[in-house]
């Protein structure tokens, strides 16, 4: 019988260990990451050439332009770290000791078309940029191996803070300080490969605060993602719902987390569109199943809401209807509008009451007969009139405000 059973055994770890090694985004246990080599063409092919950048003793600014079309695996998913690998041609693992950089700092954002690459680095961001790495960088010895074709990736770099990607191009940016001892190449494409300068491109410098350079090679890379934190929200805005077609002209709203206890810090941030029934879903990479956080919704000529109070993600999901109850938000702080609760319109300045000051905003805008997208255009008709003043004043005159914890 115990023969038997460690004939079961055995060939269920055989089975594993080589689904595992044989498809890389499978992991051991419950750990829910994909991954994605970039090139895709390049995860089970070595590069056609080297690149002394990422992993140089001397320091460097290094950029890697990514086209959308080389992210479909990880996109909508939040980016934990990355990895790299050293040539076939290697004859030994790296390092041979451990390595300390001194300052490894890595910057994620949206790109340019890998074509349209500039030697002028800030050319090359499009939107905001996140440090999602900073500070020293041990890298242990023999963390990258030789003897294959390709190479196993070394050890992963993991981000400090993780960036959600929602997809498009990505722009890597990373920057270091050197550190001493022994250099090492990484596989790379060299800029003749067929695909260089549409699917990826580089460029770097020899200088840790570099803000120009020269075209590079672009080192594979591996990164590594996880299921972001999704909260589906419902929320009305009083001066965009009508409550006779129980519809709303849409628009976008950011979302934070906030701690549930004082000072009740902010522990992340999401930008979506609330739709015409008010619902939108924000996605999360800073967060934790199983802690309770504020939910703050701001609208960009609202009174910024507070949830009553904590909710928690389960299983990186999280559901909240704002509209059911004033007393969905904090301090009952919301509109009656037909069966439905709102919130209150008409801070157009953002300083989270309804005053005069908003009410001579959309004065003066009405009395010019302002047209398009503006903030004191509060019932999203495109047009500043009697409408929008209506709202702002009667708001006004109740002194509605910001209530929170």
């Amino acid at each position: 019988m115990k023969s038997t059973i460690t004939v079961l055994v055995i060939t269920f770890l055989v089975f594993y260990s080589v689904n595992t090694f044989a498809n890389p985004n499978i992991y051991a246990g419950d750990d829910p990451r994909v991954t994605e080599v970039v090139p895709n063409t390049y995860a089970g092919v070595t590069g056609t050439g080297t690149f002394l950048g990422p992993l140089a003793n001397a320091p460097r600014t290094y950029q890697l332009l990514i086209q959308a079309s080389q992210l479909t695996n990880v996109a909508g998913k939040v980016l934990t770290g990355l990895s790299m690998r050293i040539p076939s041609s290697a004859t030994a693992n790296w390092p041979l000791a451990d390595v300390l950089f001194t300052n490894y700092d890595i910057y994620l954002s949206g790109s340019v078309e890998p074509a349209a690459r500039s030697l002028t680095f800030a050319n090359n961001i499009v939107g905001a940029r996140t440090q999602v790495r900073s500070g020293p960088l041990t890298i242990l010895a023999n963390s990258y191996t030789f003897g294959g074709s390709p190479n196993a990736f070394g050890t992963e770099i993991t981000f400090s803070t993780p960036w959600y990607y929602a997809g498009g191009n990505l722009l890597i940016e990373i920057r270091h300080a050197g550190f001493t001892g022994t250099s090492r190449s990484t596989d790379a494409l060299l800029t003749s490969t067929s695909g260089y300068g549409t699917l990826v491109s580089a460029c770097w410098t020899g200088n840790y605060t570099g803000t120009a350079g020269t075209q590079g090679n672009f080192t594979v890379v591996k990164l590594s993602a996880s299921e972001p934190f999704s909260l589906s929200l419902k929320a009305l805005i009083e001066g965009r719902y009508n409550s006779f077609t129980d519809l709303m002209i849409k628009d976008t709203a950011k979302v934070y987390l906030r701690n549930n206890f004082s000072p009740y810090a902010i522990v992340d941030s999401a930008v979506s569109v609330l739709d015409s029934n008010g619902n939108g879903t924000f996605n999360y990479a800073n967060a934790s199943n199983g802690v309770n956080y504020y939910l703050v919704v701001k609208h960009r000529n609202s009174i910024t809401t507070w949830s009553n109070s904590g909710y928690s993600f389960s299983g990186n999901l999280l559901s909240f209807d704002f509209t059911t109850a004033a007393s969905k938000a904090y301090g009952n702080n919301q509109v009656l509008k037909g069966s439905r609760y709102a919130i209150y319109s008409g801070d157009i300045n953002q300083d989270e009451v309804v005053d005069g000051t908003d009410g001579s905003l959309v004065d003066n805008d009405a009395s010019l007969s302002v047209s398009g997208y503006v903030t004191t255009d509060v019932t999203g008709d495109d047009f500043v009139d009697a409408a929008d003043v209506s709202i702002v004043d009667n708001n006004a005159y109740n002194l509605v405000s910001l209530i929170r914890p």
